[in-house]
């Protein structure tokens, strides 16, 4: 009588092989996800500017004035791409602008606020030029006219004027 042996199971390499198919295919789900969470960032931000807009209309027809801080000499055509800031108004300035002035203007306005609160960058969600001097929200304005600055990801400085 033969007895025949039948091993049951996975050899070694088999196992590698599986693993480094799961391992490659999970890299790449990463790399993909990671342009998405990009896309949905970049999103957020334009979406934060339309509400932005619609505040600062809204508190131009009750004070017939935007919020007014650091214009200065500042002309809305005058932009110095090399760190998004307009020319009278630095990095700081116009996030100071933005954290006090604007934040106070829209959120604390009588009898009813216009906003509960001032939308930030996903990315820096405080607004602190001490986080990122790129992804974070500034506001110049002379009171007849305004604008803010802010970075997508995915497409570089962005504007937004009212006047």
């Amino acid at each position: 009588m033969c007895k025949t042996k039948h091993n049951q199971g996975f050899t070694l390499i088999e196992l590698l092989v599986v693993i480094s198919i799961i391992g490659i295919l999970s890299s790449l789900a990463m790399v993909s996800l990671n342009g998405a969470r990009v896309k949905a960032r970049d999103a957020l931000r334009k979406a934060d500017m339309t509400q932005l807009r619609t505040a600062l209309a809204l508190y131009y027809d009750n004070n017939n004035q935007y919020p007014p801080c650091d214009a200065g000499s500042w002309d809305p055509n005058d932009l110095d791409d090399s760190d998004g800031t307009y020319l009278g108004s630095s990095v700081s300035v116009g996030s100071l602008c933005y954290n006090t002035v604007l934040e106070a203007a829209l959120t604390g306005g009588s009898p009813k606020p216009l906003m509960t609160k001032l939308p930030k960058d996903p990315l820096n969600p405080n607004n602190d030029t001490n986080v990122s001097t790129i992804y974070l929200y500034r506001y110049i304005s002379t009171g007849q006219e305004y604008a803010v600055i802010y970075y997508l990801e995915d497409g570089g400085i962005n504007v937004v004027f009212g006047w």
